[in-house]
């Protein structure tokens, strides 16, 4: 009988001697494939959860706001309209690029899009066993990938079309190779590594500061001649970048004839975090208006008003780059304590939202019931491994130097939760290492217990801190959630729901005031007022009609609406000053012509009344209701 053949058996690494890189060889050993697997599962198996509760319950998933609108409409247009389009990039260009890819194969589904990023996703935590394998023993890089697996900030941001699931995907990508080029000679790993860099810049550019600190990672293991010199090693790698990035450069000269590497967005975002009125996360340009496209246009037009002439993409870009600039040297003592509330910021324990309120609608989606890790407890283990990790840095080096040049990109900017998600992957590879190494010194007491504790301690505390002031994460004082609500039941046709949420809306902020409701109130009550009024429900409806203000399109309709509630109550002579209102604004709204005209017939006043109505008649002559009733009227008198 033919001998069973023996099980193939791995040392047990010792917890003190937690560093064990892969061999020079690419080939992975059965355990890796294994844990591979496994984390991919049940990165994969979350991520479905989440996937099906959050298309269920959040109807929002299907009508992005904001940044997430933006991308779908660029998309869209991509597929639609023009596939090159005919302007300098203004934002990075690779995420609407890929959504169209997605909506191509799918018939512009969102859901599909959505399933597409959860997958990227999981194999993001596949890339970090990788990474993590490339220095660590088996036991961490299975944890590291264990807690990426199951960390409940990506898998909300996989939910949404925003770019930065694409961004931690390209950025593993680059770190997974140039933890190999570290190992191996050659040129093309470090070509796809620049490669990888490069495709993440067209996502986001603010990863190119780390190629500044590239030749430091190659620099203590240099050696004099060939690949292995850290020069020719860093030269590779920036001419991958480079090789991916100029055929956008050529694509902006082309259509615009500027000089705009990427995109023409980054002096406008260093302005907006560098400031006198910069709070170092809110991303608004001071004196724009608050919606995108609004803020967009008048960033511009602010910028050639100062210039005297209209501004080249590029030219507006550098106006703001040196508005910023005279900031930060212009008022050192205030730039400095902004840039310290944004490293606050940065290492904070709480998510701040830049799209839509995170925590809310993360327990909409019902995920809040589930224990998932987050930045609260993945920092403070991940920062206090770092720090341990200092004195070997040979063997991190890579990471820790992406991990402080990535900070500083941020921190230079403005700080949100997901604009420091890219260099969560290596404070998850940094906290495995900090767990287990907690293990190691509790099993072993001495006075590497006392070091580890009080540095875990410490960072805990500075990290979350920020809980006590935090009110993100306190859904029952967040009103602008339910404003978004309440547009998304709007647009689906369910008035019931979308009235519920506005007033619920309007009751929180009632409670709990907030500087961000203010902008979005008169929304609120203009919605209101019209969904009201839609149903006939005028007695409802007239006090948040009478609250719209302004000498807009939705001033004139609010009052036109306002006009026909009071005209229906039989509150003539209110009908005819709500009418009068928005003809002063709009002379020549038919909607308001025709409703004061309705008025003066009710009390009386035919004459006026055919005026009007003939002034309504003369901008829709095929109205054949309304000359029958200005035949009406001039019988009567």
């Amino acid at each position: 009988m033919p001998k069973r053949p023996r099980k193939k058996t791995y040392p047990r690494a010792s917890l003190a001697s937690p560093f064990e890189p892969f061999a020079k060889s690419a080939a992975l050993e059965r355990r890796d494939v294994r844990n591979l697997v496994i984390v991919f599962c049940v990165a994969f198996a979350v991520r479905l959860i989440f996937f099906f509760l959050n298309r269920a319950q959040n109807p929002v998933f299907f009508y992005p706001i904001m940044d997430g609108l933006y991308h779908h409409q660029w998309a869209r247009e991509i597929l639609t309209v023009s596939f090159w389009g005919d302007e300098v990039f203004f934002r990075a260009p690779l995420y609407p690029y890929f959504l169209a890819f997605l909506y191509k194969l799918s018939a512009s589904s969102i859901s599909f899009a959505v399933f597409v990023q959860h997958v990227l996703g999981s194999l993001s935590a596949a890339l970090i066993y990788l990474l993590a394998r490339s220095v660590f023993i088996p036991r961490i890089a299975l944890l590291a990938g264990l807690l990426a697996a199951c960390y409940w900030t990506f898998v909300y941001f996989e939910g949404d079309l925003l770019i930065v699931t694409l961004i931690v995907l390209l950025d593993l990508v680059a770190l997974v190779l140039l933890a190999r080029s570290l190992k191996q000679t050659g040129v093309s790993i470090l070509l796809a590594s620049g490669a990888a860099i490069g495709l993440s810049a067209l996502a986001r550019p603010s990863i190119l500061i780390f190629l500044l600190v590239l030749p430091l990672v190659y620099s203590h293991k240099a050696t004099a001649r060939g690949y292995r010199s850290w020069a020719t090693k860093t030269f590779w790698v920036w001419l991958g970048v480079t090789i991916v990035i100029t055929p956008v450069l050529v694509r902006n000269y082309v259509v615009g004839r500027d000089v705009v590497p990427i995109a023409s967005q980054g002096g406008v975002n260093f302005y907006i975090g560098n400031n006198p009125e910069s709070d170092g996360s809110t991303a608004v340009v001071p004196g724009t208006r608050w919606d995108w496209w609004g803020g967009y246009e008048d960033a511009i037009a602010m910028a050639e008003q100062a210039a005297g002439r209209p501004l080249k993409p590029s030219e507006v870009s550098n106006h703001y780059f040196r508005e910023g600039a005279e900031f930060i040297f212009g008022s050192p003592g205030k730039s400095l304590s902004l840039f310290g509330r944004k490293f606050y910021l940065f290492w904070a324990g709480g998510e701040r939202s830049n799209n839509k309120s995170i925590y809310f609608f993360w327990h909409l989606s019902g995920m809040g019931k589930f224990p998932l890790v987050g930045f609260w407890l993945i920092a403070p283990l991940g920062l206090a491994g770092g720090i341990l990790l200092w004195r070997r840095r040979p063997e991190v080096w890579l990471l820790q130097l992406f991990l402080m040049a990535y900070m500083v990109g941020v921190v230079a900017f403005f700080v949100n939760a997901r604009f420091r998600l890219p260099m969560v992957p290596v404070l998850i590879i940094f906290a495995a290492y900090m767990i287990f190494q907690l293990i190691h010194v509790l099993r072993n007491p001495g006075t590497g217990t006392f070091t580890a504790l009080g540095l875990l301690a410490a960072t805990a505390l500075a990290i979350n801190f920020d809980f006590v002031h935090f009110p993100e994460n306190k859904i029952h004082v967040l009103s602008i959630p339910r404003y978004t609500l309440g547009n998304a039941y709007r647009k689906m046709g369910d008035t019931d729901a979308a009235i519920r949420e506005y007033e619920k809306a309007l009751e929180i902020d009632r409670l709990y005031p907030s500087t961000g409701f203010r902008v979005i109130s008169r929304n609120v009550t203009y919605n209101l007022g019209r969904l009201l009024w839609g149903k006939g429900m005028c007695g409802r409806a007239i006090p948040y009609l009478r609250q719209v203000g302004g000498t807009d399109r939705f001033a004139v309709i609010a009052k036109t609406c306002l006009g026909e509630c009071y005209l229906r109550g039989g509150s003539n002579e209110a009908a005819i000053d709500a009418y009068a209102g928005a003809l002063a604004v709009a002379p020549n709204d038919v909607d308001a012509l025709r409703g004061i005209g309705s008025a003066y017939a009710a009390v009386g006043d035919n004459a006026r009344a055919v005026k009007f109505l003939q002034q309504a008649l003369a901008l829709n002559p095929e109205d054949v209701a309304l000359s029958d009733e200005i035949r009406r009227l001039q019988a009567e008198q």
